[in-house]
Order: C-alpha cells, then sequence, then structure tokens
C-alpha cells in the first residue's frame, strides 16, 4: 500500500520521483515479530500502522556525486554535536531537543551504513511516548535511503507483543537509559538493530529492481 508523501519535481520539462512511503501494519518493520506474512499484506487502516520511506541521496551543492563514507556526517554535519566518545565509537546530539543519534557503520555484519535516532528515556517523564519510537535513516544503495521507525512493545499488542524472555532489542534501549547507562556500551542492542536493518534492506531488494 503506497502513502500519499509521492513527491515529484518537474527538472527541465520532466517528472522526477523524489520520494516515495511504503504503509505496513505497525509491527512489520520492528522486528518482532518476524512475520513473514505481514510484510506481503495490505495494512488493516482500522489499526495502527507505519510508514517506509524511500528517496535519493544528494550530494554536496556543486559536487558531481556523493563522497564515500558517512553520509549524515559529510552532507549534514551541522545538525549533529558530539555528545561522548567510547569503545571506537561515538554518539551525537541532534537538533536541540536532546535528541541523540548513533552512527553504524557499514561492515561485515552490517549491509549498509545507517544511523539509530532516539530520546533517551527520562525517568522524571515515564509517560513520554518520543522514546519508544526510535527513527532509523539507512543507505539502501549507493544512491538511495530508506527510513522507518521502530516501535518498543508500548507500542505491540496480542501476539505482536514480544515476552521479557525475547530480550527484544528496542525494550533494551528503554532499559539502558533507565539504568542511566549508554548505547555505547551495549553492542547486544546495537546488533539488533543492525540485524532488523539488514532484513528489511534483504525485503527491499528481493522485492524491487533498478530501472535504468
Amino acid at each position: 500500500m503506497f502513502g500519499f508523501s509521492i513527491k515529484n519535481k518537474i527538472i527541465d520539462g520532466i517528472v522526477e520521483q523524489e520520494a516515495a512511503s511504503i504503509i505496513f501494519a505497525l509491527p512489520t518493520l520492528s522486528g518482532f515479530p518476524n512475520d513473514e506474512e505481514a510484510i506481503h499484506r495490505c495494512p488493516d487502516f482500522s489499526r495502527p500502522v507505519t510508514g517506509l520511506g524511500l528517496g535519493p541521496l544528494f550530494p554536496k551543492p556543486y559536487a558531481k556525486k556523493l563522497e564515500p563514507g558517512n553520509y549524515w556526517l559529510k552532507q549534514h554535519s551541522y545538525q549533529f554535536r558530539l555528545k561522548e566518545k567510547k569503545n571506537n565509537q561515538e554518539l551525537y546530539y541532534i537538533g536541540i531537543a536532546g535528541k541523540q543519534t548513533m552512527f553504524i557503520n557499514k561492515s561485515e555484519t552490517s549491509q549498509q551504513d545507517f544511523r539509530i535516532d532516539f530520546w533517551p528515556f527520562d525517568s522524571k517523564d515515564i509517560s513520554d511516548a518520543y522514546p519508544h519510537q526510535i527513527d532509523i535513516h539507512s543507505i539502501l544503495d549507493k544512491e538511495f535511503n530508506v527510513v522507518y521507525t521502530v516501535y518498543s512493545s508500548r507500542f505491540l499488542h496480542g501476539k505482536y507483543k514480544p515476552p521479557v524472555s525475547q530480550n527484544y532489542f528496542a525494550d533494551g534501549l528503554i532499559q539502558i537509559y533507565k539504568h542511566n547507562e549508554s548505547l555505547l556500551d551495549h553492542p547486544e542492542i546495537q546488533l539488533g538493530f543492525i540485524q532488523n536493518n539488514n532484513r528489511i534492506l534483504d525485503y527491499i531488494h528481493q522485492h524491487s529492481k533498478v530501472v535504468d
């Protein structure tokens, strides 16, 4: 099911698509459960839904091609401010509202560079929903990116609600900040996001093709 956020603009008299979103049932992109059938079904719009956004990456002004390496730090460095550095990794503030981001580099375990944007859990405001919605920005291919949201178990119900024994990675991120720890100290939580992102990229590649 395609969303209505498809954007087009006219370039040299030709209409070029800039971005699109595909709508799924809310639990589909959150890693639990790994419901192979859900991703093939149209969502029930009487229930919560989520979007998978796809769009192009753009080089710096006057550059003819994208620079290799961390796209977001190279293109939008003004948005990020270093918070802490540990274990050869870095955590940044993004914007001015306390939101943080961690960059995961392409590696043997991660198919592509991506970033995890999140609001740390605040024990002074346990009703705040923002820490339970983690935004992921991932490179899809050399010139495209994908954006989606991972939800904690607060938003997952019934058969979609992970048991405590599942060690669900999005819930793990909440627990880290409940105990005043840092994501940089928890590679197992990072791995959960990596594996989830790999599954989503696999799905996109399996159900799409590049058209010149």
